[in-house]
């Protein structure tokens, strides 16, 4: 689905959306039934990030997470944590995986890496680690690229843009699916917060659509 014309439905449907009723009727993943998921639950989900994906610090409406519940129909399990950057999550991803032992596992992180200027490529190296394990576990792993910042937070937003390119780099390099949400959110400033990083109610249904277009259905 182009983004323009996502970018309409999420602006025009979105009390619909939030219901769990609108479906992007976009489906580019490969179907579930050729996975080798091992002892993992091909039904649940799990969301890794920071604040942006916990939806509890800076909250506005249900985060992405409680949408992608409804829109996939999977169990989808929040683990975001408010401040986390991508080495801190890098070395709790195993206990996370051995855990909740999901099927999928969404990889959304950079923002506070950007804050704290951490390089590019140390940031690709923690994203790697992340998704080496999950491939370890037989959990398949879903790359999110970074959301672009504004207002207070612009001093940043070079850094976390210079994140997407590598990011989409790695997910060639292993045969990963990236959810580009840097394409998706563009240069539609509602999408995010009046602080200029986390995402609005329309911008999280936006997110969610996005992440639900690359799970396979069948």
């Amino acid at each position: 689905m182009f983004k323009s014309l996502r970018i309409l439905m999420v602006l025009g449907l979105i009390a619909l959306a939030g219901s769990g009723c609108f479906d992007s009727g976009s489906d580019d993943g490969d179907s579930s039934s050729a996975i080798d998921f091992g002892d993992n639950d091909p039904g649940r989900v799990v969301a890794l990030g920071d604040s942006i994906t916990e939806g509890v610090c800076v909250p506005d409406g249900p985060p992405y997470p409680a949408r992608l519940a409804d829109l996939s129909g999977k169990q989808v399990i929040n683990q975001g944590l408010c401040g986390e950057r991508s080495g801190e999550a890098a070395s709790r991803i195993g206990s996370v995986l051995k855990r909740y032992q999901p099927g999928y596992i969404v990889i959304f992180y950079g923002a506070n890496d950007a804050i704290f200027a951490l390089s590019p490529e140390s940031v690709a190296n923690n994203l790697r680690n992340m998704c080496n394990a999950a491939i370890a576990n037989k959990t398949v792993p879903l790359l999110a690229t970074c959301l672009p910042m504004y207002d207070r937070y612009s001093f940043a937003n070079a850094t976390v843009l210079s994140y997407n390119p590598l990011i989409r780099e790695l997910g060639k390099e292993l045969g990963v699916k990236v959810i580009d949400l840097e394409k998706e959110f563009g240069n539609e400033r509602s999408f995010l917060q009046s602080d200029g990083l986390h995402p609005s109610d329309a911008g999280n249904q936006v997110i969610a659509l996005a992440v639900n277009d690359r799970i396979p259905k069948k």
